[in-house]
């Protein structure tokens, strides 16, 4: 009877021991799972904030490296024009003055080009009559020297490389040479009576 008591006793307490056995085993279980969760939870902080620290750090030194190599390719290039300018001085001199003789030569042709052309058709400068367009200068020879037969010369002066004529100048040259030439005299009082006589003619029309 006392056997079977304790019988009782023991299988009780055995059941109590795998309860309390699988009670422990899942709060352990739970356990480990929190445990991991927070390590992973604090793998991935860490890796972010690692991540964040690199890409500041690069960013940091990257442009300081852009700085330091552009500063080095600056003073490269600019002791390579120092150089260059020191070995070509001369010639950048010569083409400077080159240049402003050109300049110069140019402005003194506009406004001596009268001068210029007298001497190159034999014209008296008082001969010459600037128009502009379509022709620069008419040029009337010997009309000052009463012994000379005169001569009328259309002239085009052309500053440029090219002695290309527009088409208009085409036309006042194609003109000339065709002949198309008239001296003509008109008498202003029979301008100003023609003219009269059309207003009188349209006046009559409104009658």
């Amino acid at each position: 009877m006392l056997g079977e008591f304790f019988a009782g006793i023991s299988f009780i307490l055995l059941i109590i021991l795998i309860v309390v056995i699988v009670y422990y085993s899942r709060k352990v279980s739970q356990l480990n799972r929190r445990i991991s969760e927070v390590q992973l939870n604090a793998q991935q902080q860490a890796q972010q904030i690692a991540q964040q620290m690199f890409q500041t750090w690069v960013q940091q030194h990257s442009q300081q490296l852009r700085q330091q190599i552009e500063q080095a390719v600056k003073q490269q290039y600019e002791a390579q024009l120092e150089m260059w300018k020191q070995q070509n001085e001369q010639a950048i001199r010569k083409d400077a003055i080159a240049r402003s003789v050109n300049t110069l030569l140019g402005r003194i042709g506009e406004e001596f080009a009268p001068l210029l052309l007298a001497d190159k058709y034999q014209v008296n400068p008082k001969d010459f009559r600037h128009l502009g367009s379509p022709v620069d200068y008419i040029a009337f020879k010997g009309l000052s020297d009463d012994n000379v037969d005169p001569e009328v010369i259309f002239i085009e002066v052309k500053s440029g490389k090219s002695n290309a004529l527009t088409e208009r100048e085409r036309k006042v040259r194609d003109a000339i040479r065709n002949g198309k030439v008239r001296y003509e005299v008109v008498s202003l009082n029979d301008l100003i009576g023609e003219v009269q006589k059309k207003i009188n003619e349209e006046i009559n029309k409104m009658d």
